[in-house]
Parts: C-alpha cells; sequence; structure tokens
C-alpha cells in the first residue's frame, strides 16, 4: 500500500542541541531537545461520478410525433461511488512529547519536530524524509452544470401568418409545432444517413475518412434533436480525500457521507448514509511487544517507537468498499533507546513515518 507522509525533506539544526562548528563537526552542549513521536493517520481518497439528467423540452410529444414510449417527465440526479483508495499519513502525537538530553546526543529533526536520527550526518538523516503533497477536498456545486442544456434547433422559431391588413405579422410558434419541426428533422436525418450508408443515389462516395465523418455527423445531429424528446445525461467525476487520526486503540469512524441524489456529504449531514473506517488491532503483536518492551528509562530521555498492526476496513453499511492491513504507530510500544548506543560512535537512523529503528551504524 502506497504510503503518504506530511514531511518535507530537511534537517532542523536545533539551537543548542544541535550546533556545529566552523570546520564542520557537530558539538552538543549540555542541553535538551524537544521532540515528538510519529502517530499515524489513515487518509480515504474517493471517487464518484455525478449523473444529471435533463427531460426533454418536447417528451410529452415523443410518443404521438416519435413512437418513442416511457421517456422520463422530470429531471433528476444520480451519485456513484467509483473507487475507494486507502492511504495512511504520519503526524506528530501530541501525546508524546519528549526531552532529548545529555552530552554526546545529538539528534536530527522532520521539520515538524519528529524524531529522524541520533548522532547521524545531516545527508544521512535529511534522505530518510519523505515528501507528500497535503490533499485537499472541496464538495461541488452545480456551477459546472449547463445552465440550458438544449439549445433551440428549430430552423426558425417565428412562423409568419397572413394578417388582416396588408402587412404580415411574425408569431412565436407553439412548443407543439416546434417539437413538429424537430420530429420532422429527425426523421429527414434519418434518411439522409440511410441514403448515404446504401449509397442511395448512386453517386462517388467519398474517399478516406471524409465518409465516415459525414455518417457521424449526421449521427450527432440526429442525436441533438432526439435528445429534446428523450432528454440528455450529462456526467461529471468528483474526487475527495477524508482524514482520521486514531487514538491508541480502535474505534469505528465516519468518514463521509453519502446520498444518492445529493452525493458525497460532510460527516455532519444527516441526510446521507454514513460510510465508515473500522479498525481492528493485531492483538496477539501488541501483546508480544508489551512483554518483550523494557519500560525502564534512560538517561538521554531518547525513545522510539514499535509500530502495532490493523486491519482497515470502508464500510458502506455491511457493503466492503475497501480494505487494508497497514502500521500503526500508536497501536505499537514505546521503548527507551538502550545508552550503549548513544555514545558518538554509534548512529541510530529512524523511520519517520512510524518512529521504528530504521538502521543502527558504527561512525568512522
Amino acid at each position: 500500500m502506497k504510503r503518504t507522509f506530511l514531511f518535507v525533506a530537511g534537517l532542523l539544526a536545533v539551537t543548542g542541541g544541535y550546533a556545529q562548528r566552523k570546520d564542520g563537526t557537530a558539538v552538543n552542549p549540555n542541553m535538551s531537545v524537544v521532540y515528538s513521536l510519529p502517530r499515524t493517520g489513515i487518509r480515504i481518497h474517493v471517487k464518484a461520478t455525478h449523473e444529471k439528467f435533463y427531460a426533454g423540452p418536447y417528451q410529452p410529444y415523443a410518443d404521438m410525433m416519435l413512437g418513442i414510449k416511457n421517456t422520463l417527465a422530470a429531471d433528476r440526479d444520480n451519485w456513484t461511488i467509483d473507487a475507494v483508495r486507502i492511504e495512511t499519513f504520519c503526524e506528530p502525537d501530541p501525546e508524546q512529547v519528549r526531552k532529548a538530553k545529555g552530552t554526546g546526543v545529538m539528534v536530527a529533526l522532520t521539520p515538524l519536530g519528529t524524531l529522524a536520527g541520533v548522532n547521524v550526518p545531516a545527508s544521512i538523516a535529511a534522505g530518510s524524509m519523505p515528501v507528500a503533497p497535503v490533499t485537499t477536498s472541496n464538495f461541488p456545486s452545480t456551477a459546472a452544470l449547463p445552465e440550458i442544456p438544449f439549445p433551440d434547433l428549430s430552423d426558425n422559431p417565428f412562423v409568419a401568418r397572413p394578417d388582416s391588413g396588408a402587412s404580415t405579422r411574425l408569431t412565436v410558434k407553439s412548443a407543439e409545432q416546434k417539437a413538429m419541426d424537430a420530429a420532422e428533422a429527425i426523421i429527414k436525418l434519418r434518411q439522409r444517413r440511410f441514403d448515404a450508408l446504401t449509397n442511395y443515389s448512386d453517386e462517388t462516395l467519398p474517399d478516406g475518412r471524409a465518409y465516415e465523418t459525414l455518417a457521424a455527423e449526421l449521427g450527432k445531429l440526429e442525436a441533438a434533436y432526439l435528445s429534446l424528446f428523450i432528454g440528455k445525461t450529462v456526467r461529471e467525476q468528483h474526487e475527495y480525500s477524508f482524514d482520521w487520526v486514531p487514538g491508541s486503540q480502535p474505534a469505528t469512524y465516519v468518514a463521509f457521507r453519502f446520498n444518492e441524489t445529493k452525493g458525497i456529504l460532510p460527516a455532519s449531514d444527516v441526510s446521507g448514509r454514513p460510510i465508515n473506517i473500522e479498525m481492528a488491532k493485531i492483538e496477539n503483536l501488541a501483546a508480544a511487544q508489551a512483554k518483550m518492551s523494557d519500560v525502564q528509562t534512560n538517561n538521554s530521555g531518547v525513545f522510539y517507537r514499535i509500530p502495532g498492526v490493523a486491519e482497515i476496513r470502508v464500510l458502506n453499511g455491511v457493503t466492503l468498499m475497501a480494505a487494508a492491513r497497514s502500521e500503526i504507530a500508536q497501536f505499537g510500544t514505546v521503548v527507551a533507546l538502550p545508552d550503549e548506543l548513544l555514545d558518538a560512535a554509534h548512529g541510530v537512523l529512524f523511520h519517520p513515518e512510524t518512529g521504528s529503528i530504521k538502521q543502527i551504524f558504527q561512525n568512522k
């Protein structure tokens, strides 16, 4: 599973906690540096399609003039969820803010203040900080939908009728008259396309793609006229992202709500059906970690995390929409780093996303 992080690449030189001499060698005055351990958040990406149906303005005449029955007489909206994807991200845990202190402890931090490494060169610590964009969800409006879905395709919206006087007065056609014009145009277009496809006039057919283009354009024009009777559908695709940071114990969270006519809704809008995130911690792993971890502290105040593992599910009622299995930092155990690894001879690199140890090496 792809993992998205919130940290940008870089290394914080903390005043009093991570300084350098002019020759580039590191010094560490006996002062404390505040840092945080990371926690894991859940990010749900959703793709949805909005279908807006517009009833044709000549729908009442579809059966009478074209023999088309059961046409829809009213506009309607329909939303469907196409895809759901689960990602994780990390951020500083406000319940795990600590101080690193003591001679020989040089701490490398991420820009958000989580632990990246201890007694490691800046170039190595910076390389362990991945970059990821921040996602934003915008709930759509109807501004993108066409205001006038059906253009007036009549050849002439006016009809000339003789007046009792010498002049001629133009009178606007009724809806039935316009519908009759559109129905006649459909019949003519069908006949012309049939004649073109069968070469009814025995004329020399155009070469190359010209013949295909002719048939396609006649079909498009017929479909435009036909939509005046049977209606038309406009489709739009939308993408959303929803974040949730669980506590130290599994829970159920309403990520968003869904309504077939209103679409994707905020969790606070009770007009939609709740879409829940459920998490189940792998308890046997957590129990084994608790047995193996020592509760004692160290003199330096440097701690790291052994992350837990959880199964993540996104549910629409009882319907499973997405599932994943991932490390969750706050479901694991916090352990003190042994003092023997905090001398200048050793360097420790951490995974910024979970706070676990990535590498222990000897400094030359």
